[in-house]
């Protein structure tokens, strides 16, 4: 088929300028893949072909990028509403923090993780093992918060605990797989999020006055993903994410909290000099149930990873199995945190499992590392009376 000069130019035009594939030309013009590359030149086919597949590979990684904005954008434009809307909470009065004179300086860490708090698991459900709802995770996130005061600043007295960290990691609500907003506490994931993001708020109110320093680290679990598979590019896409910016929001009052909400599943800080690696664990695989094969080899590789760079990791912390427990690695060990809810409906019916209701807390020491431990129980008689310091400003529970 001839072509008419007009066409043969726009052809040679569309070359010169790089922009478009040839296969993009052929279809802009309605021709054939072969009637372009005729315009090329001697050695000049294969250097086209390149450039074809770096200028597709460019418009996947563009469009990828807008796709990606496209997600995240609900989730910015609500932390920007939410940090204009929200009234801070009205920071306690700062206590004194213990001398270190005479007294063992460490730091404390609270692993914050799998609370599900916008769930609802009503006996029946469950055997009658585990009776769960909003308002009684925030009578758990009291209890909680009450043990980790009364340890630290009463039962170990022959210690000073300048700086809290708070492994805050994932998890925090049902989010929408499993079609769990149908039976969650107000059956609308914004305000599920917002609820607990405050609930968090109250905690570090709480806390924030026996220390110098708290130090909130968040990461996203799998429950609060929006996608169906783990999109591994948008952790922010995840509605513990909004936990998070809601908890941030409300304690910017409060000078000596710090957040670090990082676009990534997986973080390192360095607590007395001792690397610990936060993530949640939903993407390791288990074998008949039980992780461990899974999580070792996981450390394994990330501690290689970690050493070549010449920042060695000594404690991997991992919330996802509700199981609080923890396994000796290398120069470290492997932790895993509790979870709120004692069962739920899928874990009892499929997995036929229930455990305690349980956090971690532990110190670190810059001589030894993790130096003791306490697993924090979280039930309580009469919980089912709810909170009696925690009420949330949203609207009741439908």
């Amino acid at each position: 088929m001839s072509l008419k000069p007009e066409k043969k130019q726009r052809i040679k035009q569309l070359l010169d300028e790089g922009v478009l594939s040839v296969s993009d030309i052929a279809k802009k013009l309605k021709i054939k893949v072969s009637t372009v590359e005729s315009f090329t030149g001697p050695g000049e086919t294969a250097l086209a072909t390149r450039l074809t597949h770096a200028i597709d590979e460019r418009n996947a990684l563009k469009k990828q990028n807008k796709e990606l904005l496209r997600e995240n954008g609900l989730f910015m434009a609500l932390k920007d509403v939410i940090k204009d809307k929200v009234k801070p909470i009205i920071p306690f009065k700062q206590e004194k923090v213990a001398d270190f004179d005479g007294k063992i300086k460490e730091s404390v860490v609270l692993h914050l993780s799998d609370e599900h708090a916008d769930s609802v698991i009503e006996p029946h459900m469950v055997g009658g093992l585990e009776h769960y709802n909003l308002t009684i995770a925030l009578r758990r996130a009291e209890v909680l918060v009450d043990t980790v005061l009364k340890f630290t600043q009463k039962t170990l007295t022959n210690y000073s605990f300048e700086t809290l960290y708070i492994l805050a990691n994932g998890d925090h609500v049902n989010g929408d797989i499993h079609d769990a907003t149908k039976h969650s506490a107000y059956r609308n994931s914004i305000r599920n999020a917002l609820a607990v993001g405050q609930m968090h708020a109250c905690m570090y109110r709480d806390l924030a006055p026996y220390f110098k320093d708290v130090k909130v680290i968040y990461t996203s679990g799998n429950h609060g993903r929006r996608t169906i598979k783990k999109e591994y590019h948008s952790p922010w896409n995840n509605w513990d994410y909004l936990v998070g910016e809601t908890a941030k929001a409300y304690c910017q009052d409060m000078k000596n909290v710090e957040f670090k909400i990082p676009e990534s599943y997986s973080t390192c800080i360095d607590i007395e000099g001792y690397g610990f690696c936060i993530r949640h664990g939903d993407d390791i695989k288990s074998w008949n149930g039980i992780p461990w094969y899974g999580v070792e080899r996981q450390t394994r590789r990330l501690s290689a990873l970690h050493s070549i760079k010449g920042k060695p990791v000594h404690y991997f912390c991992y919330g996802h199995f509700h199981n609080l427990s923890s396994q000796s690695h290398l120069d470290g060990e492997i932790l895993i945190n509790g979870a709120w809810p004692g069962t739920s409906p899928y874990a009892y019916n499929s997995l036929g499992v229930c455990g305690k209701p349980s956090q971690l807390l532990h110190g670190v020491h810059e001589d030894i590392g993790i130096s003791w431990r306490l697993p924090v129980l979280l039930k309580s008689e009469n919980e089912h009376l709810g909170p009696t310091r925690y009420h949330l400003s949203l609207a009741k529970e439908e």
